[in-house]
């Protein structure tokens, strides 16, 4: 029961939203016939992109700001310095499939040596078809051309980003504490941690 003098909540009923269309309402009612359009769509589009994958590679990446950045996710491109570890160049690995983002660097030594490892196992099972068809010349160059035997009854990888995430295991190892760790004074030593780097050279 409202209590006062206070204005009536209005309800806002007349609208009209089903007249008129420009005011961006939207209604979707047949929700199961959409589903098998997508699903018609997704098959068409692995027809048309047979045997090639339905996705780049794409590198493992961390996420953003102090909610996220302990999440692994699927980032944009490979950088330039994970190709070079690889033994790749930017312009040969967009014409294999291998998404290249330039802009990205490593600031963190294991996700690069994850993702030049990632990369070291696509080149290992990529299958690489001739640029001509039938032909019989066999290329060797960053990524040799695959044999004949190997182009027999080839399989489509429909997995996002070719390679799934790695699973994450959320176990937490226990050990004994020690005399060392209770007597570590962890908040003096990140003040004094900080202080040597805000005087370093100029003492």
């Amino acid at each position: 029961m409202a209590k006062g003098n206070n204005v009536l909540a209005s309800s806002h009923m007349r609208k009209h939203w089903n007249k008129w269309h420009y005011v961006g309402v939207r209604c979707f009612f047949n929700k199961m016939a959409h589903k098998t359009i997508r699903k018609s769509k997704r098959a068409a589009k692995a027809a048309a992109l047979f045997p090639r994958p339905l996705g780049k590679l794409r590198p493992i990446v961390m996420g953003q700001t102090k909610r996220y950045n302990t999440k692994v996710k699927i980032g944009r491109g490979f950088s330039i310095a994970e190709l070079k570890d690889a033994g790749l160049t930017m312009a040969f690995a967009q014409t294999v499939g291998i998404a290249v983002d330039h802009r990205r660097h490593n600031k963190n030594a294991d996700t690069q040596a994850a993702n030049v490892k990632r990369l070291n196992d696509y080149k290992s099972k990529l299958i690489l078809f001739p640029n001509k068809e039938g032909s019989k010349v066999v290329k060797n160059g960053m990524i040799p051309d695959s044999t004949a035997d190997k182009l027999k009854n080839v399989e489509q990888n429909v997995t996002p980003s070719v390679f799934a995430l790695p699973a994450v295991d959320k176990t937490i190892q226990t050990m004994a504490i020690t005399k060392e760790m209770t007597e570590f004074k962890a908040y003096q030593k990140l003040r004094h941690e900080r202080i040597n780097k805000y005087y370093e050279g100029k003492r």
